[in-house]
Parts: structure tokens; sequence; C-alpha cells
């Protein structure tokens, strides 16, 4: 590229950050919360979906696995979308099509339309991530992006604390039945609301526009132009490292998180006959401390580098759950009313707060991808990690381990291999970001 031309990218750069980042920096927050809230839709009140629709525990945790692997087709699609048709329009399809899922997913009479439900649901939930990094990296001034990018991933917790909120006062109110339904009907409802306002006011990325407008007057060198064939770019020599490594910690973490998310509250309510209130303030409190942890560890990154707070992190957490699986394997794993009494209660507790590399990985992939395949690259790495960690490790580990308190504990898979990938994946922390690279 020459010396023209990365001016004008740097100068492209510079004038539009401050024009819209608040309004990009907004929608990035309400992507990840209504990501968040959605997929608590099934983990949450998944006794009650069960009960209703007259299946097993284990067929919802099925939704579950299969919601995540239609995700990972979602992240393909929408992170090759934002990449080549741009970020603003890919996000707001996508906010939509989990919107219309939510709703149509409180009115499935059916075990297999719910089940359909939320295979579109999935698919829509796969752009999210790349979508909201991408349009953050590109836009944030500053190159201390850690504690900022750790907050947006802190809402992801935010939203399924509002799913459990609504949820539970729905089930107050409508009953066991009927309250998961008008659950999924309020959140899908606000997510709707979301994707039209974002139709109206989100802003495309400056940097994707120049990208585009570089490339096509054919001043983009041979090198830095999108492969033919869609993703393959994210295999060449260069990348090939990167993205199948980030699969690893992305997966690592969906292992650490959602076994939080599959089983907690089954285990509280089902194994332990905590009243569901008092169940939802565990899993409430479970919940900010990870959202709290997002942000921390994402700072610390900023100070000693993202794979370094990512493995500090992971250590916190296999603590936690190496703690809680010698709880389960010695017959001690308790939980009673007086909860704080409890040594599994602060073992969960310490669970929670290892999830805090999390708060790392969006603006870390953000960061070591290109802008034309930012997105791509991104999504495929996260929702690739979601469909092995959030998708098939839980009905896996429910399979082998036989209870619901095992399963629980076998999360301690997710922060061991984090911390064992973590040292060796790049790093390009604070980096600039440019349009054309």
């Amino acid at each position: 590229m020459s010396t023209v031309n990365a001016a004008s990218t740097s100068e492209t750069a510079t004038r539009a950050i401050p024009r819209g980042a608040g309004v990009v920096l907004a929608f990035a927050f309400l992507g990840t919360l209504f990501d968040g809230a959605e997929l608590n839709l099934v983990g949450y009140p998944m006794a009650y979906i069960a009960g209703t629709l007259h299946v097993s525990t284990i067929q919802i945790v099925q939704v579950t696995t299969l919601q995540g692997f239609a995700s990972i087709l979602g992240g393909l699609v929408c992170g090759w979308l934002g990449d080549r048709y741009g970020r603003r329009w890919t996000y707001t399809g996508s906010v939509l099509i989990f919107g219309v899922a939510a709703v149509l997913g409180g009115l499935a009479p059916t075990y297999g339309l719910f089940l359909v439900t939320r295979l579109v649901a999935g698919v829509g939930m796969g752009g999210l991530f790349g979508l909201a990094y991408s349009m953050f990296t590109e836009s944030w001034k500053t190159s201390k992006r850690g504690a900022m990018g750790g907050s947006i991933q802190a809402m992801y917790f935010a939203g399924q604390i509002i799913t459990e909120g609504v949820v539970y006062f729905c089930t107050v109110q409508f009953g066991e039945s009927d309250g998961w339904r008008g659950g999924y009907i309020v959140i899908g409802a606000i997510t709707l609301v979301i994707g039209l306002l974002s139709a109206i006011t989100l802003p495309e990325s400056e940097q994707w526009r120049h990208y585009r407008r570089e490339l096509a007057a054919g001043r983009v060198p041979e090198r830095m132009r999108p492969a033919k064939v869609p993703l393959s770019d994210l295999f060449r020599r260069e990348h090939v490292r990167g993205t199948v490594l980030f699969i690893v910690l992305a997966s690592a973490m969906f292992i650490s998180t959602n076994s939080m998310i599959a089983y907690l509250t089954t285990f509280l309510v089902q194994v332990e006959k905590v009243p569901l209130g008092t169940a939802s303030v565990i899993v409430l409190i479970a919940l900010v401390i990870t959202a709290v942890t997002y942000p921390l560890t994402g700072a610390l990154s900023d100070v000693i580098k993202r794979r370094y707070a990512f493995f500090v992190a992971s250590l916190v957490g296999v603590a936690g759950f190496g703690w809680l699986l010698l709880l389960v394997a010695t017959g001690s794993a308790h939980v009673s009313s007086q909860f704080w009494t409890d040594q599994t209660f602060w073992a969960v507790l310490l669970c929670a707060a290892g999830s805090g590399g999390f708060g790392v990985l969006g603006v870390w992939m953000a960061e070591y991808f290109p802008t034309r395949i930012r997105s791509a690259g991104s999504n495929t790495s996260y929702y690739a990690g979601r469909g092995i960690g959030a998708g098939l490790f839980p009905l896996v580990a429910l399979s082998v381990a036989g209870t619901v308190p095992l399963a629980l504990a076998l999360g301690l898979v997710g922060p061991v291999l984090a911390a064992a990938f973590a040292l060796g994946v790049p790093d390009r922390t604070g980096r600039t970001i440019v349009a054309v690279e």
C-alpha cells in the first residue's frame, strides 16, 4: 500500500471515530446483551419447558446443543456477509431474526416446533459477536480497548440476568407452564425493537467503507484482497494458526460458562430442592460476579497483554471447578437455604469468576484479524467455539457423568483447556486498526 493510501486510511479512520463511536458502542452493548438473554431462554427455565412440552431434561439440553450448531452456521454466514456487504445491515438482520424466533418459541405448542424456533434463533445469534467487536474496534479511538471490550462482553451476562428476572416474574404471575412462554415473548419483543432501531440509527463502519472503496478502485494489493472462496482467507498461512487457536479458546470458555448455564439452576432446583426464589438469587449472584470480571480482566489485558490476562483468568477457573469437582466426588456438594454457609456456593462463585477470559477474547480476536476478514474471523472462531462448548459439551458431559452435579463440575475441562493454550495464541494488543492491511 502506498504512503498516500496509508495516510488516507489513517485520516479517514481518525476523522470517523468521534462521529459515530457512541452509537456503535451502544448497539454493541445492546446486541451482546440480548444475545445473552436469548441464550439463557433455554438454560434458566429448562425444567419448566421440559414439563410443559412433556419431554425429558436431556431433550431440552439437545435443543441447546442443536442451537449451538445452528449458531456456527449463522456465524459463518453472517461473518462473511458483514465483511462483504457491511456491518450495519448484517447486524440488523441478525437481531431481527432471533427476536422473531423468540416470540414464536414462546407460542410453540410442541417440542418439534419449539426446536425449530431455537434453530432459527441460533442462526440469528451467530451474527452478533464478530459484528459487534468489528464495529467497536474499527470506531474506538484509543488503543486501550480491553476494559471497554470486556464491558461489551459483560452485557452477555447482563442479558442472562434480564432473562432470569423476566422469566421469574412471568412464572410467578402466570405459573410454571405459561411463565417461560411469557418470558420468551417479552424478550423477543424487546429484541425486535433493538433491531428496528439499529436499521434506523446504526452507522456503517468507516473503516469497512474505506476498504471497499479502495478495493473497488483497484488500489488494494492482491495479497490484501478477499479470497474468491468465502472464509478461505481464515486458513491462509498468515491466519490459520490464530483462527484454530481462537476456536480452541472460545470452546474452552463456553465449556466453562455453559456448564453453569445449562446445569446450575437444575442442580439447585431439582437436585438440592432449593426454592426457585433462592435458586434465582444464587444464579443472579454468580452472573453478577461473572459480569464484573469481564471488564476487570479486559482492563488487566491493557496492562499485561491479552494472552496473559486470559491465562490468569483461566487459573481462577481451574481453582473453582476443581474445588467443585472435589465436593461432588466426595458427596459434599450441598446447597441449603442458608447458601452462604455452604462450600458449594463459594466454589460456584469462583467458577463464575474464572470466566473473566471472555472479557478479553472479543478485542483480542478483532485486533488479530485484518479489516477485510475481521467479522468473519471473529464470528467463525467464536461460534465454532460456541457450537462445541455450549452445544456439544453439555450434552456429552451429562451423558458421561450421568448426574447433573457431576456434569456441572466437569466444566473443569474448560479452564484447563484455556490455560493450556492461551500463551500460544498470537497477541497484537492495542495495535492501530487501519482499513487496508
